[in-house]
């Protein structure tokens, strides 16, 4: 929308415009998924402007979406229910109280919350994490070289 009106794309860390303006925040009945059982059904703006709804894990999110978002970066897996999503929105809120910001949207930062959640790493978590591991260090070399020149 801010494209369409202004011309310029909006800024790529706002949150509550651009790319993430439509993402799935809430579960129930703010959820606009069809894939969430508890939603009511509505308008959806994604739907409406052909666009994909992305789910977004956050403190605020629902079991159901939790699983969504497992299924969808990980594929099928049975260790995947509602039970243990339950559990990892659980965590979630318990490392927010113990004051740990600790990401878990992406693929190795969900796939860390599975296994602090009692979940069994599968082999594909297993190599997004050895892959992120391999990432920063080179990462970390990175800011030493430039740290050594300043």
């Amino acid at each position: 929308v801010t494209e369409i009106c202004t011309g310029e794309r909006p800024n790529q860390n706002n949150l509550s415009m651009g790319d993430h303006a439509l993402d799935m925040l809430f579960g129930s009945v703010f959820s606009a998924s069809k894939e969430d059982p508890t939603v009511c059904e509505g308008f959806d703006m994604a739907e409406f402007l052909g666009l994909k709804r992305r789910v977004r894990i956050t403190p605020l999110a629902s079991a159901e979406m939790i699983i969504m978002k497992l299924k969808n970066i990980f594929g099928e897996d049975p260790q995947f229910t509602i039970e243990l999503g339950e559990e990892m929105r659980k965590q979630i809120l318990e490392n927010a109280k113990q004051g740990r910001k600790e990401e878990c949207d992406s693929a190795v930062g969900l796939a860390m919350l599975f296994d602090q959640s009692g979940g069994k790493l599968t082999h594909i978590m297993a190599e997004a994490i050895n892959e992120s591991d391999e990432n920063s260090a080179h990462i970390n070399n990175l800011i030493l070289e430039n740290q050594k020149r300043m």
